[in-house]
């Protein structure tokens, strides 16, 4: 059946279907099921993996998409392994690929932007499904509506009926999606959403939809109707996450979803960097604890596989996760202290100061590149007395001279300079007894860095100044 032949139906219910709950607060039988799988597993892969950039802009050909060694077994095999029961692949991202051979129909022909026209020829997404059933993970798609490769050709119109006709396909093609992962819905007008809701709910009732909300901590509900908040890198508040939320003088349960990277980047990148076990763990264990799902991007390389070591770091979290107390003491006077920094990059969540007092060297605070002295300050909890610094830059060197202060009476006072960091810098001084320490950057240099996340495949990669992997002190 031709796809405009199936939306024929949906488009006359679609009113009456807006929403998969009553709107008394109470949560169906779907939301509960959902609840209960806690611990997914996101799956970035697409043509971003092959582009070298976290934003594919839909200019590479589709034969750029060529996995040596293509495994996706492998992908859910690994997630059941670790403990997790769910999987969220990106269907669909930034550049408009398509990862399954899509039979829409689209400026007079069928759709061409997909698997089918690449030389692997083989739909992914249903064998992402086959293997979901095989190992006993509930399977969920993303779909972006940002799309370089589309959208520049199309009207608005025509773009949203492309949008349409894309998710109509999926489910009613893959059936039995836990989850359909919508990103950048600020693209749709709230008649647009409630349309696309509408056809999910139509097709596939117990599917929930996810719009994502982006760097928020799920207290407030940007794009409705969706049967999920989330946070993207971002956690709930500390007091929990609150489901309850009213609209349009309705109450309805939405739960949250929290998403974070094993790596710094959603899609591999070579050279990028494992965070460690402690920061994972930390996030699956506060996301739950907060009353969230976690959800954690593991992505497979230019192989098609997941890297061994990724899959070595996520055996070593689920040992943590089945016991807290393998996990080793905290050894610094700042880790997970109260952080503040002068400012923070573009204000991205990846690189908060809290990034510096984690002891995970793969993880980093990144200040505003305009920022002319930047400074960290930490609050170590009450008095404390210590005499060494623990440094590290990940990356290129930046830091040309820096200072340690503690306050003074209502000034600072420096305890110790220096004139470079580089990957570790250990320093000591006379003892001294202080609440709170402070490092000042006073002089610094800039340069691209490949790994930021802001990265465009063809595009220089963003000017950085001063970037920290940790501050410790002992």
């Amino acid at each position: 059946m031709r796809i405009s032949g199936l939306l024929a139906g949906v488009l006359m219910l679609w009113p009456v279907l807006i929403y998969a709950q009553s709107g008394s607060g109470d949560k169906g039988s779907s939301v509960k099921e959902w609840e209960q799988l806690k611990y997914g597993m996101f799956i970035h892969f697409n043509m971003n993996t092959f582009a070298g950039a976290e934003y594919d802009m839909g200019k590479m050909p589709a034969e750029s998409f060529n996995p040596s060694g293509l495994d996706v077994d492998q992908w859910i095999r690994t997630a059941r392994n670790a403990g997790m029961k769910y999987a969220v692949l990106t269907a669909k991202h930034t550049g408009g690929f398509c990862l399954w051979d899509s039979k829409v129909q689209w400026k007079g022909k069928e759709y061409e932007y997909d698997i089918a026209s690449t030389g692997t020829r083989k739909d992914i997404v249903a064998e992402f499904m086959t293997s979901c059933r095989k190992y006993q993970i509930k399977p969920g798609l993303y779909y972006c509506l940002w799309d370089d490769h589309n959208e520049p050709v199309s009207s608005k119109e025509e773009y949203f009926r492309l949008t349409r006709d894309h998710i109509t396909e999926l489910v009613t093609r893959y059936k039995g999606l836990v989850e359909l992962w919508i990103d950048i819905p600020s693209r749709l007008t709230p008649a647009q959403r409630n349309e696309l809701y509408s056809i999910v709910k139509n097709y596939q009732p117990d599917c929930l939809v996810t719009c994502n909300n982006g760097f928020t901590d799920g207290s407030v509900l940007s794009n409705f109707p969706a049967d999920i908040t989330n946070g993207e890198r971002t956690l709930p508040p500390v007091t929990g996450h609150e489901p309850l939320h009213g609209i349009n003088g309705k109450n309805y349960y939405i739960p949250m979803e929290v998403c974070q990277t094993i790596n710094q980047n959603w899609f591999w990148m070579p050279g990028d960097v494992t965070k460690s076990v402690r920061t994972l763990y930390y996030w699956y264990s506060e996301a739950l604890k907060r009353g969230a799902n976690f959800l954690l991007d593991v992505p497979p390389d230019l192989s098609g596989k997941i890297p061994d070591n990724l899959v070595e770091r996520l055996l070593e979290l689920k040992e943590v996760i089945d016991d807290p107390t393998k996990l080793p003491q905290l050894r610094s006077l700042t880790a997970y202290r109260q952080v503040k920094a002068s400012s923070f990059f573009d204000s991205r969540v990846e690189y908060l100061p809290e990034y510096a007092v984690d002891e995970d060297p793969n993880t980093r605070w990144l200040a505003a590149p305009a920022d002319t002295m930047p400074t960290l300050t930490v609050d170590l909890g009450s008095k404390e007395r210590f005499r060494t610094i623990v440094i590290m830059e990940p990356y290129e060197s930046h830091i040309q001279s820096f200072e340690i202060q503690i306050p003074e009476g209502e000034k600072w006072k420096t305890i110790a300079k220096g004139t470079g960091i580089g990957p570790e810098l250990t320093k000591q001084f006379s003892p001294v007894e202080s609440r709170m320490v402070r490092l000042v950057i006073t002089k610094f240099k800039t340069g691209e860095n490949r790994h930021n996340v802001l990265s465009f495949p063809g595009k220089p990669p963003p000017v950085e100044g001063v970037t920290l992997a940790e501050f410790q002190v002992f």
